[in-house]
């Protein structure tokens, strides 16, 4: 399959009407077989670290197979080290309204990145600290907001997704086919500032359709069907 644009796209509720029949809807299906959906982004830094954390729900265990499983609160907390630093002994200690959290950091085995996950949810409104710990020292970052600024929102970026290929996510379920969704926040760069939706629907046979949404305009940047 390739990237392309889309630029004529069957209306939803053209769809919609050729579902009904079923007991169902198009928006249903996708909808209640999330996987993943990401709400809430902050972005911050450090003099040796990039720092990121998101936030929403996601199935436990998360396991991209198709199938959804029980929905849990979830954060990211997330470092990529700067230059040549030391990454021993690599903890953290974030503080989230005044509440604070510590814990150890784990290595991506994708990237140069270190990642920890915590079992509640943020707020775009949540005031958060984080201090970076590493080789005995400490250095500490205010986080900031990003998805607050965003004009289209995660649902908002699902309702998009349906409303243009709703039919391509109808016919992963062929053959009675489970499938699972997932609406994450993606970036070329940080630093650029410049952030997207990125939409996936997986099946059981790991047939997939993907979308890029730009969170300022709603508009389909590429898409994978």
């Amino acid at each position: 399959m390739k990237f392309r644009y889309l630029f004529s796209i069957l209306p939803i509720f053209m769809i919609t009407f050729l579902f009904t029949g079923c007991g169902t809807t198009i928006e249903d299906l996708a909808k209640n077989n999330i996987a993943e959906m990401h709400n809430h982004y902050f972005i911050g830094s450090t003099e040796n670290f990039q720092i990121s954390l998101w936030s929403g729900v996601r199935e436990e265990p998360f396991e991209p197979d198709g199938i959804r499983g029980q929905m849990l609160d979830f954060c990211i907390l997330s470092v990529v080290p700067v230059g040549n630093v030391g990454t021993f002994g690599l903890n953290y200690n974030l503080e989230i309204n005044d509440k604070p959290y510590s814990g150890e950091f784990q290595k991506s085995p994708f990237d140069n990145s270190f990642a920890a996950a915590l079992d509640f949810l943020v707020t775009d409104s949540d005031t958060i600290f984080a201090d970076i710990i590493h080789d005995g020292i400490t250095e500490t970052g205010k986080l900031s907001c990003v998805s607050c600024n965003f004009t289209v929102n995660s649902t908002q970026a699902l309702d998009i997704a349906i409303e243009n290929v709703g039919e391509q996510i109808l016919a992963l379920t062929d053959d009675n086919k489970s499938i699972e969704g997932y609406v994450r926040i993606i970036t070329t760069d940080r630093n650029i500032g410049v952030y997207f939706w990125y939409i996936r629907f997986i099946n059981t046979d790991g047939k997939e359709i993907c979308l890029v949404i730009d969170t300022a305009s709603g508009e389909i940047m590429a898409s994978k069907l």
